[in-house]
């Protein structure tokens, strides 16, 4: 039986962010964002505030929302790397964003899977903007990100889709780099990770030496 890929989903906030931290971290990263499309992306993305809740506090509909946070996402994503698509691509992005918030009707859910489980593009779209999401969530100060539930996996179906075209990166859209911070906290695991390696082979050595003694 063949084993479908498992789907990334963002990493949360630790703890509480408020909006202006969140609005902050946005515009680091994504300086020409509209407002809309950045205050959005901010509240629900990084704050982690409910749709139900942020469309009224942005003064907007919960179809503007979401398509808001869509575009908001495809800019952060793009932003890391353009990626060719088409008009389905356009729509399963739609529909991926509202899946992230927990908001994908029922009847689209399948109609998400069928397009993912043709389209090595999309699946690489959702990807990158779960890494270019977690990278945003890690610049908020002093909010450790914590990992959210295991990733689960999408049915086999099939469909041909939409003969591709190329996504032009934006231009007024600055490439985002790795923070400072976010490098170091790399750093740290990977060298916790080798005095792990470390210790292990050294107990290894030490239990192979008392065993070669006890025959002597």
């Amino acid at each position: 039986m063949e084993r479908t890929p498992l789907r990334p989903i963002p990493i949360r906030p630790a703890g509480p962010v408020t909006p202006a931290q969140a609005e902050a971290a946005v515009a680091e990263v994504l300086p020409a964002l509209p407002k809309r499309e950045a205050r959005a992306l901010a509240l629900v993305a990084v704050a982690t505030v409910p749709r139900a809740q942020a469309a009224p506090e942005l003064g907007i509909g919960e179809k503007e929302l979401a398509l808001a946070l869509a575009a908001g996402r495809k800019a952060l994503r793009a932003a890391a790397m353009p990626l060719p698509g088409s008009g389905w691509c356009e729509r399963a992005e739609r529909l991926v964003s509202d899946r992230i918030d927990g908001e994908l009707p029922e009847a689209r859910a399948p109609i998400l899977d069928v397009h993912l489980r043709n389209c090595p593009r999309c699946v690489e779209h959702e990807r990158r903007l779960v890494h270019a999401t977690d990278a945003l969530i890690a610049l908020v100060p002093g909010v450790l990100p914590q990992p959210t539930d295991e990733p689960v996996s999408a049915p086999a179906l099939s469909l041909v889709d939409d003969a591709p075209k190329e996504e032009a990166a934006p231009a007024a859209v600055d490439a985002p780099a790795r923070t400072r911070r976010g490098l170091a906290l790399a750093a740290t695991w990977n060298v916790l990770l080798v005095v792990a390696v470390i210790l292990t082979l050294a107990a290894l050595a030490l239990a192979l030496a008392g065993i070669l003694g006890a025959d002597v």
